[in-house]
């Protein structure tokens, strides 16, 4: 008798449903699932000034307060020697330059600034010798900085050409660059801003970049405010920030572009 009840109640339902049309079922699904995929709003497109590169490191921006010869002393006793010259007084050679093919401003690689291009050093003593002073070279001594008290992002002169970037650094007052000066250090533009060490254009082939190069930006005196030095933006590849940088003139000269101020000023001597 309870089957019999049951099955009496089922029945009106199980027919109702079997004269549904399945696809009838299908259609209302997919409606459904039609009004519920649609935001009120469209989604939004991504930042502009999105910016996911770290912030250049405490060396690349100036200090708070300008060192003195003590604390050069101090920094950079631990890794070479001073020397006594009757040119530019007492210098710094580091032990770095023992070996024949150390050059400055190779130990390191360069971040971009509102200065520009500042160099960031991968050595404990880049702070100060690639920052400060001059750089000069001398057959029986090799690379020693000169001093100096006035910061910079790098103490260098610039060139680029449309496949590299180079820079080399300044002398001090007075000093003749000479025909075997070997300061010149090139990179190809597309990995400007890796390690410099990895990425050097062999020292034979330097000179043909150089003299096929425009100048960039470089420092005169003393680093302007407001002012970015380096290469343009679109020779270096993509930066963020700053200050835009405009073309220089056709370099002819294998020698840095004369720079005054603070022990600066080397001699041309083509």
């Amino acid at each position: 008798m309870a089957t019999l009840i049951k099955s009496n109640l089922c029945s009106p339902l199980a027919a109702l449903l079997v004269a549904i049309p399945a696809t009838m079922l299908v259609s209302r699904a997919a409606q459904a699932q039609d009004d519920q995929s649609t935001s009120d709003t469209a989604p939004p497109p991504p930042p502009t000034d999105l910016d996911d590169s770290e912030p250049p490191p405490a060396e690349a921006q100036p200090p708070e307060q300008a060192p003195d010869q003590a604390a050069f002393d101090q920094s950079l006793s631990p890794y070479g020697r001073w020397i006594d010259t009757p040119d530019y007084g007492r210098v710094w050679a580091p032990n770095a330059a023992a070996n024949s093919e150390w050059q400055p401003y190779t130990d390191g690689s360069w971040v971009y600034t509102d200065a520009g291009w500042a160099f960031a050093s991968t050595v404990p003593w880049g702070w100060a010798a690639f920052h400060y002073g001059r750089w000069a070279w001398l057959e029986n001594v090799g690379w020693f900085w000169v001093p100096g008290f006035t910061w910079a992002p790098a103490w260098v002169s610039w060139r680029y050409t449309n496949g590299h970037v180079a820079w080399a650094p300044y002398g001090p007052r007075g000093f003749k660059y000479g025909p075997h000066w070997h300061g010149w250090i090139a990179v190809p533009a597309q990995h400007f801003t890796h390690p410099i060490a990895h990425e050097m254009v062999p020292r034979a082939h330097v000179g043909s970049v150089i003299h096929g190069a425009r100048q960039a930006p470089s420092i005169q005196s003393s680093p302007e405010h407001g002012h970015a030095y380096g290469p343009p933006h679109g020779v270096a590849g993509p930066v963020h920030g700053g200050a835009p940088i405009h073309a220089g003139a056709p370099a002819h000269a294998g020698t840095p572009v004369h720079a005054g101020g603070e022990h600066g000023g080397g001699e041309k001597h083509h």
